[in-house]
């Protein structure tokens, strides 16, 4: 078993002596860390960290026991102090063991260092622990006559918050625009947040629903005529729903509003919405007459011309103009007039771009590959012109002669909302001046313009034919 390791301040002016104290300690299984001090500023010194037991000679040249004492109660430090003197006599004994000394015990009897050292460690303790003990049992009094009072504090807190909840509720439901009513399962009323006769006259004509809801138990809605006392009738929102009172009935609660004004001004505005969309309707369908009026002025005017380049720059601007007239036809005719499914409009243009080619497009065949999209008019335009302008280069140019193919029409929707229209044909490619970002072709230029206003990009490639491929984000509606 190892020794207990012991830290030892010994107040002793002969060193001889100090040794002999340490022995005896280790005789009795310590392990003695000892300093050996003989003055007062070496002896507060070594009060930090503080030793387990100090060891004073009673009659010290420069420092004595009772001095040493003096100076551990004037900083509240409690280290055991065992005094050892060569002589001293059974009063000053007494005295000094009064004063606070842990123990006394002559040089030539060392023999009761070991048990003398243990004795006074246990008292320490056992001061500490009674110390301990005592500050517990105050703190623990102090906490419950803290408890104790917040307690109160608490109730009175309680009961004060309880009677303001309740005044605040009856001034809230009595001045509430909302009625609200209880009932029984009989229909007799037993609650009503407005103690005016009109309002419990409302509540009762309220019945429509009571016992649906007490049948099922599940809330309901519903919206009720009542007629107030002055004759006036009314359109009312009405809420039910069943709860327990604290007998455990069950009771029908009920939470009706006035909805009359918003009924007058829903019919109101359902009214405008008509008449606007009657507008809008009659606004396409004078639009498309118009951009129809148009596109036959220019077909006439291009029949007319000698001159092939003028004619086949008219014809061109005429299926521009033709392009645009279709998204207002198809606005006109479409329930939502906000927006148009591009699909449908790409597959009806494709098709008359072909039937206007005649041989051209009766030697192609004509295939798609569509989503349902839909655009709001300020992309269908620009989106629908920009298919015109590649479908008709591809009919210009992919199949000179007697020469057949094939022409893809695709329209996919990606995530984020993003659109991409791509034009393919599987014919000769397009002439070294009407290809290319770098084009002097009004049709390439057109669609340089709108690919641009959509915020989107153009890829152009040209091997074994030509694919276009134009990439935007779709906008909500407008």
């Amino acid at each position: 078993m190892s020794d207990t390791l012991l830290r030892v301040l010994i107040l002793e002016d002969r060193p001889e002596d100090a040794e002999l104290m340490a022995r005896e300690l280790r005789r009795d299984g310590f392990d003695p860390q000892w300093l050996r001090v003989d003055t007062e500023p070496d002896f507060l010194a070594r009060l930090t960290p503080p030793p387990d037991v100090i060891l004073a000679d009673n009659s010290g040249p420069e420092l004595d026991a009772r001095r040493a004492l003096q100076l551990l109660q004037e900083r509240g430090l409690d280290i055991p102090l065992i005094v050892v003197s060569g002589t001293i006599g059974e009063d000053a004994a007494v005295g000094i063991m009064r004063e606070g000394a842990a123990d006394y015990l002559l040089k030539d009897r060392l023999v009761r260092l070991g048990p003398a050292v243990k004795h006074a460690l246990m008292e320490k303790d056992l001061r500490q622990e009674k110390i301990q003990a005592e500050g517990e049992l105050e703190a623990s009094a102090v906490k419950h006559a803290l408890m104790e009072n917040e307690l109160r504090e608490e109730k009175i807190q309680a009961e004060g918050e309880l009677e303001a909840s309740e005044v605040r509720f009856q001034s809230f439901m009595r001045h509430s625009p909302a009625l609200a009513f209880i009932k029984d399962d009989s229909g007799r009323i037993l609650y009503v947040n407005n103690p005016s006769h009109d309002a419990a006259d409302i509540a009762a004509q309220l019945h429509a629903g009571d016992a649906r809801v007490f049948a099922s138990g599940e809330p309901s809605r519903s919206i009720e005529e009542v007629t107030t006392a002055g004759g006036l009738v009314r359109q009312a929102l009405c809420f039910r729903f069943l709860f327990h009172d604290a007998a455990g009935r069950r009771l029908l609660g009920g939470v009706s509003v006035d909805i009359t004004e918003q009924k007058n001004a829903e019919r109101a505005l359902s009214e405008a919405l008509a008449a606007k969309d009657l507008l809008l309707r009659e606004v396409h369908h004078r639009v498309k007459n118009n951009l129809q009026t148009i596109s036959s002025l220019l077909h006439m005017q291009a029949a007319l011309l000698p001159d092939l380049a003028a004619r086949q720059a008219l014809r061109d601007a005429q299926l521009r103009v033709h392009s645009m007239a279709l998204i207002h036809e198809q606005m006109y005719g479409d329930k939502d007039m906000h927006e148009v499914d591009f699909g449908e409009y790409a597959k009806r243009l494709t098709r008359d771009l072909f039937e206007s080619f005649g041989a051209a497009g009766g030697r192609a065949r004509l295939r798609f590959a569509l989503d349902p999209v839909s655009l709001a008019m300020d992309q269908m335009i620009p989106c629908g012109l920009i298919l015109n302008e590649l479908v008709t280069n591809s009919l210009k140019y992919a199949f000179p002669g007697e020469r057949g193919g094939e022409i893809l029409v695709s329209l996919r929707s990606g995530d984020g909302g993003t659109v991409t229209l791509t034009v393919v044909d599987n014919g000769v490619g397009l002439p070294p001046d009407i290809g290319g970002k770098r084009s002097q072709s009004l049709g390439m230029r057109i669609v340089d313009i709108l690919t641009r206003q959509l915020g989107g990009s153009m890829v152009q490639q040209s091997n074994g034919g030509v694919s276009s491929t134009v990439t935007f984000t779709r906008s909500g509606k407008v």
